[in-house]
């Protein structure tokens, strides 16, 4: 098998001056405080706004701009940009913490990652099938069961949700997908908080592995394709309505997070 499949969810750690700026900076922008097209403040303000040195909000704005939400512009400053037309799909951890912060689960953003993870799954899973060597079906299997052991565990849970992902996407055996597949991962390290959402269902996420692995064990990728696009389908239509459930999304004042400009 290709890759390394011990991918772990970090914990926590202390973040260094320049990466707690760039995290305040970050939300702030996606919060509205700071509108598209909009120029940032001088820097004297902002770093006396965050309590930092110019050097070290240097290094921030320098961040974002690799990030795709900041570009500066010859003697005018730096523009904030709309996150729909620069960034990358690792925001989506942030756009998810910044919703979690306030107090309740975003329904409509995870059910667009949902989708995303969906639309990726369906061909990994057929080119597993297809690809997949005897012994990379056999550790997806064992690995099941060792998943299904840590239901009580929502850390270790999530971990080795992660981790069955990684070993489909290695037993495609297409690099591009594994690449892929390291920002989506990114987006849940990014937002830990959104673990109960996938704890929810998690019976019916274990039995829908289930049948997929029996359907990868065939080796018939259209088949693959064909019946795990409708049983993820099913999967995620069930595990949105059991979000909604536990915690109905409440109103929030309109930012570029909720809307941008399309």
């Amino acid at each position: 098998m290709s890759g390394d499949t011990n991918l772990k969810v970090p914990t926590k750690t202390r973040r260094s001056a320049s990466g707690d700026t760039t995290d305040r900076l970050r939300r702030a922008i996606l919060d509205g405080q700071y509108p598209v097209g909009s120029l940032l403040p001088p820097e004297r303000t902002l770093s006396e706004t965050f309590g930092v040195s110019r050097l070290t909000l240097r290094s921030a704005i320098a961040h974002l701009e690799t990030e795709g939400l900041l570009r500066p512009q010859q003697g005018a400053g730096t523009r904030v940009l709309d996150y729909r037309t620069s960034a990358g799909v690792d925001l989506l951890g942030d756009l998810l913490g910044l919703s979690l912060s306030r107090g309740s689960l975003p329904a409509e953003l995870l059910g667009d990652l949902l989708e995303l993870r969906r639309m990726l799954a369906v061909e990994v899973l057929g080119l597993a099938a297809e690809r997949g060597a005897p012994e990379e079906h056999r550790a997806l299997r064992e690995h099941l069961l060792h998943q299904t052991s840590l239901v009580g565990d929502a850390e270790a849970y999530v971990e080795a949700d992660l981790k069955m992902a990684r070993m489909l996407v290695c037993a495609s055996h297409n690099v591009a997908l594994e690449l892929l597949s390291n920002s989506l991962a990114r987006v849940l390290v990014a937002a830990p908080s959104l673990a109960p959402a996938f704890l929810v269902n998690a019976d019916g996420t274990l039995a829908a592995y289930a049948r997929l692995l029996a359907l990868v064990e065939s080796g018939d990728g259209m088949r693959v394709r064909k019946e795990a696009r409708c049983l993820l389908e099913e999967l995620d239509e069930d595990t949105l309505e059991r979000v909604r459930a536990l915690a109905p999304a409440t109103p929030a004042k309109t930012t570029q997070h909720l809307g941008g400009t399309a």
